[in-house]
């Protein structure tokens, strides 16, 4: 295993865990504002030290987390959260699908906010997050969040790519992002991803963060259209 941090924008950093036996990488997404951490992505409970560690190799404090947002109920989605909840030092806000909200609320009494289909909250001055369900795509409780501001999507488990992370590419990955959907078998509807793909798509889009795989930066609405053409 091996991890990296990088400051992929002004106030918004990456972290990714790779993981050689498998041949892929978990992303977890910060927002930095005013010393206060938003995260996207908790990565898994077992990651959370290099987690830690990492974000404090370039001054930003765990216990400053003050937001979490969880797309769906999955280990390396989800996972961390106790570990944040034990160390955060804020008022934590956690935002998630009903479904997950009431996973998370039931098992780490967490307080997590269920958040309605295409509800945008201001997270603070210049972060807006917009939540898009995506029901049934990977889980029942699948959901995606939209940086407003930036045309940001953190694409969760849509657009993963195998291999190890290597920032924000600018190159075609096509064949890189069918072959993960057609090898790796983890969409079980290809009706829900298609529909999933229409519903985001409404959205101006100049970065894709997926918590698999490198960021996407061009070629955005030729990857949508490859993607909904796409029958298995």
């Amino acid at each position: 295993m091996s991890a990296q941090i990088i400051k992929a924008q002004d106030n918004l950093y990456i972290h990714s865990v790779f993981i050689d036996k498998i041949g892929l990488c978990f992303n977890q997404f910060i927002i930095e504002v005013n010393n206060k951490l938003t995260i996207i992505e908790t990565g898994f409970r077992s990651n959370f030290n290099t987690l830690s560690e990492n974000l404090r190799s370039v001054n930003l404090n765990p216990e400053m987390i003050e937001c979490v947002i969880v797309p769906h109920f999955e280990a390396d989605e989800m996972g961390a959260l106790p570990e944040i909840q034990k160390v955060s030092t804020q008022k934590l806000k956690i935002y998630a699908h009903p479904i997950c909200a009431f996973a998370l609320n039931d098992i780490f009494n967490a307080k997590a906010k269920p958040v309605k289909d295409n509800e945008v909250i201001k997270l603070a001055e210049g972060v807006s997050i917009k939540f898009i369900h995506i029901t049934h795509t990977h889980q029942w409780d699948c959901m995606v969040a939209y940086w407003v501001e930036r045309k940001i999507l953190f694409s969760s488990d849509l657009f993963i790519q195998q291999g190890e992370f290597k920032g924000i590419k600018s190159d075609n990955c096509m064949q890189e992002l069918i072959d993960a959907v057609e090898k790796e078998g983890y969409l079980p509807s290809m009706q829900y991803f298609h529909s999933a793909l229409n519903k985001i798509a409404e959205n101006e889009i100049n970065l894709i963060l997926p918590m698999h795989g490198s960021g996407l930066m061009h070629y955005i609405p030729e990857y949508f259209d490859a993607l909904k053409q796409l029958k298995l």
